[in-house]
């Protein structure tokens, strides 16, 4: 049985596209989550299985594959069955199915972890540069992506420099010698956020000092295949160590290498299939059978359009900032 995949409409010209385009080689994936968590994936699996298909609206009759924010764009549903990537965002709950990007993340039986895809294409560090001159944060900045302190480091003594790399380059970690992913000094765990930053550092052969994000610490082995930091000061020591330690800095690099099997594309592919032909298929065919009866018609949009209207009236009454 296929899997249909749904993006939203205002992609047209980049759903036309998809066909003539390859995975790591001229597939646009920065253009952001609620494309490339389904277009990516369509990509990829329909190496694996035949009949997957993909447009802007569901299908009756095969389990539709949407972003979570892609499902409460499309409205209300008309007899289909529905599996959500939640993504970063808070739960849909007029769905079949939902997919979790965290491993930590609480789940019930309708739920499952899959990992999400790390970058396509990566080119990984030249092996012929020597030293940390270029430090990088291949992310998007936002207020829960990377520390305040940290965004204003530029150029640091010895004349290191602290790059923000641009979405369209984040597969070109060629002239990047140590990359960072810290959110914040909080000590949160931010179990909605996935381990990609972690998967990326691995391929790209160059050592990764995260934040206390579970996503790391769970597939991660911190001090072993990347650093964790919970403070500035923990920060600023491992930056210092990370240059000035040539043995612990390789030691980083090559246990990330290990590990490197474990997060390629064929590997995730096969975490995917496992969900999808496992629990996904054994609760579509019960819904099959029941004429998608077993599932509660009133209450669970009710709960997804009460969540909406109080986040609507919560960014009108919060202050606007300058």
């Amino acid at each position: 049985m296929s899997i249909h995949f749904i993006v939203p409409s205002q992609f047209a010209e980049q759903l036309a596209a998809l066909p003539d385009q390859t995975v790591g080689g001229n597939y646009p994936y920065w253009l952001g989550g609620r494309f490339n968590w389904v277009a990516q994936s369509y990509m990829i699996l329909r190496q694996y299985r035949e009949g997957m298909t993909i447009s802007s609206a569901p299908k009756p009759g095969v389990r539709n594959f949407s972003h979570c924010m892609g499902w409460r764009a499309t409205g209300d549903r008309v007899g289909e069955y529905r599996i959500s990537v939640r993504a970063d965002y808070p739960r849909l709950r007029d769905v079949d199915f939902e997919l979790l990007q965290n491993s930590v993340a609480p789940r019930g039986a309708k739920q499952a972890y899959v990992p999400y895809w790390p970058v396509p294409g990566i080119i990984p560090r030249d092996p012929a540069r020597q030293g940390v001159s270029r430090i990088a944060y291949a992310g998007r900045l936002g207020a829960n992506n990377l520390a305040g302190p940290l965004k204003s480091l530029g150029i640091q003594p010895g004349g290191r420099e602290l790059a923000v790399i641009a979405p369209d380059q984040w597969h070109d970690m060629s002239r990047v010698d140590l990359l960072i992913a810290v959110r914040d000094f909080s000590g949160a765990t931010h179990d909605n956020k996935p381990p990609s930053k972690l998967f990326n550092s691995w391929i790209a052969g160059i050592p990764l000092i995260g934040g206390t994000d579970s996503a790391f610490s769970s597939v991660g082995k911190p001090g072993i295949d990347y650093v964790r930091v919970t403070n500035e000061s923990e920060f600023t020591k491992a930056l210092e160590r990370m240059c000035n330690d040539s043995g612990f800095y390789e030691a980083i690099v090559q246990a990330g290498k290990g590990r490197r099997t474990e997060v390629t594309i064929e590997a995730i592919a096969a975490d995917w299939l496992k969900v999808l032909d496992g629990p996904i298929l054994s609760d579509f065919q019960a819904w099959c059978a029941n004429q998608g009866h077993n599932r509660r018609p009133v209450l669970p949009p009710l709960l997804d359009r009460s969540r909406d209207a109080l986040s609507t009236i919560k960014q009108k009454l919060s202050p606007r900032r300058l």
